[in-house]
């Protein structure tokens, strides 16, 4: 990475699907406030999944281990001139971004410079040299760059939160060639120069989502986030210790001890040594509020059937978990929950299985955002009659990282007329894990103290 300050001003960085910023303990900050009219407004239009969501996006960086202090967003009009050797379609995709992005009537409007007209942003297409060059960066950085994925980068120049230039270089990947994938890299690009800088793990269809999706897209939930950033009654360096006081009550990561401790009154049914076991290495991670299911190998018809069934009683027991049986990919995904199936004849035990959990940290928030469950049977009779029930069994705790005592196989769940039914136990387990006030990344030592602190 490299830094650049000039009179004052301060230069921070878009790398691929990041966006990565570094502000300056010397940064003058003006502060900028709310009225209480214009606060009661803002709370009235946008649901509390978007302010968390803009928390978490606009004030914060990836890759960075701190929050940003301020709202950085544009006050002008944004001319975008294009260079390099683009293709037509290239061009087109900058034109088509600028007419979605304008039809959200944010109070900015965007278009394409005239041949010679300076320009706000410009926007370079070339090879990874070019792109370095363009940008001029050393040669040490293109070392790290796969030349077989999708490459954005750029440098924006921002004033006392006022973004006022942009310059940023695009690489795509010749064995890449979907037109929908590509657009999405330029879409991205230009609503992140915008002001909303950070991606995250909750939402895979999300144009922010952090790991590689070519299904994501700009999500309404997207763009709400912008349309709040550019809300009048948002300045300008605004900061964020101000965002936390005015919407103290609708950020869950706010005010959070207290907020656990209210939740945990509702649920004096769940055992809180069961709660501890959800934590890993420390921490708490769960899955997105989005999270697929892919099957890969040796699957049957009924193994599909009884998945269906998890995700229908899954998805009751929580408004924050949305399974969905997805279509799987020649290439493994690297988020959701990936089942694996072998038939392996010469096991000696009926069903084996192995799970291997991978978190992301580089966001604001951290989340388990894969499980890769492969589960093996051999060819008996018995592994047949497990089978269905390793399958739920493999999603819950999956879902739930709490480890799955022995003695206590066949209580997860029984069938139920055509479908299952999750043992209380729980299923009051999962819905209190995935209730919004546990937040992600949760310490087990605040949970403690939270315990005790109710006489727990």
């Amino acid at each position: 990475m490299m830094i650049s300050y000039k009179r004052n001003r301060l230069i921070f960085w878009i790398l691929g699907i990041h966006f990565l910023a570094i502000f300056p303990s010397c940064l003058q900050k003006n502060e900028s406030t709310i009225s209480s009219e214009n606060l009661l407004y803002l709370k009235d239009k946008y649901s509390i999944e978007t302010l968390n969501y803009f928390y978490e996006t606009v004030f914060h960086e990836d890759d960075s281990k701190e929050k940003f202090d301020i709202v950085t967003k544009r006050d002008s009009d944004l001319t975008v001139a294009i260079s390099g050797d683009p293709t037509e379609e290239e061009i087109g995709y900058v034109k088509r971004a600028i007419s979605e992005i304008n039809d959200f009537n944010l109070p900015i409007k965007l278009s394409l410079a005239d041949t010679g007209e300076s320009a706000s942003m410009k926007i370079f297409f070339g090879d990874l040299k070019e792109v370095h060059a363009f940008l001029k960066l050393d040669s040490v950085s293109i070392s790290n760059n796969d030349v077989d994925r999708h490459f954005g980068m750029g440098i924006s120049t921002v004033y006392d939160g006022v973004i006022e230039e942009d310059e940023v270089g695009i690489y795509f990947a010749e064995k890449d060639l979907a037109s929908s994938t590509r657009y999405k890299v330029v879409l991205e690009e230009i609503v992140q120069s915008l002001g909303v800088i950070g991606d995250s793990y909750n939402y895979p269809s999300s144009l922010f989502f952090q790991n590689y999706n070519p299904a994501k897209s700009l999500t309404p939930l997207d763009i709400d986030v912008l349309s709040l950033l550019y809300e009048p009654a948002i300045p300008a360096n605004y900061t964020r210790e101000s965002f936390e006081k005015n919407f103290a009550d609708e950020l869950y990561v706010v005010n959070s001890h207290r907020k656990i401790q209210n939740v945990l009154e509702k649920y004096p049914q769940t055992s809180y040594d069961d709660v501890e076991k959800c934590f890993t290495n420390g921490v708490l991670l769960k899955h997105p509020k989005e999270t697929n299911i892919y099957l890969y190998g040796d699957t049957q018809k009924k193994d599909s059937l009884i998945i269906e069934d998890a995700i229908l009683a899954l998805n009751e027991i929580s408004p924050n978990i949305n399974l969905k049986l997805t279509e799987s990919p020649a290439i493994e995904p690297d988020h959701g929950i990936v089942l694996v199936f072998r038939q392996l004849n010469h096991q000696k035990a009926p069903i084996h299985g192995k799970n291997e959990a991978i978190a992301g940290i580089s966001c604001m928030f951290q989340k388990l955002i894969k499980n890769k469950i492969v589960l093996s049977f051999n060819a008996t009779e018995h592994a047949q009659e497990l089978r269905q029930r390793s399958i739920v069994d493999a999603i819950y705790y999956g879902l739930v990282p709490i480890a799955q005592e022995p003695s206590r196989t066949n209580e997860l769940f029984k069938a139920k007329g055509s479908g299952i039914e999750f043992a209380p136990r729980y299923a009051s387990l999962l819905k209190l894990i995935y209730s919004n006030e546990f937040i992600d990344g949760l310490k087990l030592s605040d949970f403690t103290e939270i315990k005790m602190s109710m006489g727990k």
